[in-house]
């Protein structure tokens, strides 16, 4: 992934990105039964909290498609702005997962996310299906492939990888230049606002062309 400049194709507009994110939370809603157990055996929880988890998932990525096309409204630096592709170390748990990934595409970032969970791949699938190709994509988080990963990029959202960003890690971005969003405490990310959340990710933000 370079820093090619973005396509002004209406697919990639922030109303498109909406429509996108819907088409997904629809998809994850009809395979609901089929999300509950790839939670419940990724993550290792129980069915009830397996519900709540993709539920809140649901809930997420409408939430996120309603965001989509206001976000230039509530966030100035957003205004004829997008975000540079981003790395996403994601949350571990589905819910979080979701969230990271979901607040990234409704402002525009191409991303890719690293994560070691079929139940996150499976929704990766869903959700890149809406989107254009490369708008979104998955790979495994080992310590390699993530410092390989963040060479790539121009962006790095470390928040929720305290543990991952080691010395190598960072000493891999420092030499490529990478932008980094250091590690949050638990509490602090889930604490974090949407427009908080987000905003950050436009740290070097492009303008399309």
């Amino acid at each position: 992934m370079g820093e090619a400049p973005f396509s002004p194709d209406p697919s990639h507009s922030a109303a498109r990105r909406g429509r996108a994110l819907l088409g997904a939370a629809a998809e994850v809603e009809t395979g609901r039964n089929r999300f509950v157990e790839q939670v419940r055996r990724a993550h290792r929880c129980g069915i009830s909290e397996a519900v709540t988890q993709v539920d809140g998932c649901v809930d997420t990525i409408v939430r996120w498609a309603g965001w989509a096309d206001k976000l230039d409204l509530v966030l100035p630096v957003a205004i004829d702005r997008r975000p540079p592709p981003v790395a996403i170390l994601a949350p571990a748990e589905f819910l979080g997962a979701a969230r990271a990934i979901c607040s990234a595409l409704a402002a525009g970032a191409r991303c890719v996310v690293a994560h070691e969970s079929a139940a996150v791949r499976a929704l990766v699938d869903v959700v890149a299906a809406e989107f254009p190709p490369s708008a979104v994509t998955l790979v495994a988080r080992d310590p390699d492939t993530v410092r390989r990963l963040a060479t790539t990029v121009t962006l790095l959202d470390a928040r929720a990888a305290a543990a991952d960003y080691d010395a190598d890690l960072r000493l891999a971005c420092a030499e490529a230049g990478t932008r980094v969003l250091p590690p949050l405490s638990p509490a602090a990310l889930a604490d974090l606002a949407d427009l908080d959340l987000v905003a950050a990710l436009f740290s070097g933000a492009t303008v399309p062309v």
